[in-house]
């Protein structure tokens, strides 16, 4: 039998509205690449620096469930995708060197999850872009992307 409402259930009744669905990454996100158009004119496309860098970092400010992804974490994971970056640089651009390493971000990601120090969509970002890099220019998309994210993020506060 469901008990009417009364006071003893009114903080979970209000917990239960507030909580939502866990957030996602925006609905077509990477199916086509970092780049649009073909030879000299091929750029990137502009929604990984603006509109999808914007909503991710808002989602992972607050992603739905309560959990706030650490700026501190996010960095961490940036700063190794720069070290990256560089490995390939000091290797004469040889990114079959690089690849092994940055292929490495996934289990990072997951081993993160599990201590509840990033968020599942955190995880879900890092691993969707670690599979679009193909190349050095996938992985300075893939860089200029995640900076752009990391730029809006708020500030932590103390």
């Amino acid at each position: 039998m469901a008990y009417p409402y009364n006071d003893r259930n009114k903080g979970y009744n209000s917990r239960m509205q507030q909580q939502t669905a866990p957030k996602r990454l925006p609905s077509g996100y990477l199916s086509g690449g970092y780049y649009e158009g073909d030879g000299q004119k091929r750029h990137m496309k502009k929604e990984y620096i603006v509109q999808y860098s914007k909503q991710i970092a808002d989602d992972l400010s607050d992603d739905g469930k309560g959990k706030k992804n650490k700026r501190s974490q996010i960095r961490k994971f940036y700063e190794y995708t720069i070290q990256v970056r560089e490995l390939v640089r000091r290797k004469d651009n040889c990114f079959a060197v690089a690849e092994a390493e940055l292929n490495r971000l996934i289990p990072f990601v997951r081993y993160a999850e599990s201590r509840d120090t990033v968020s599942e969509l955190f995880g879900e970002f890092i691993e969707r872009n670690v599979k679009a890099v193909h190349d050095v220019e996938d992985l300075d998309a893939f860089l200029k992307h995640f900076e752009a994210i990391v730029a809006y993020l708020p500030k932590e506060k103390n």
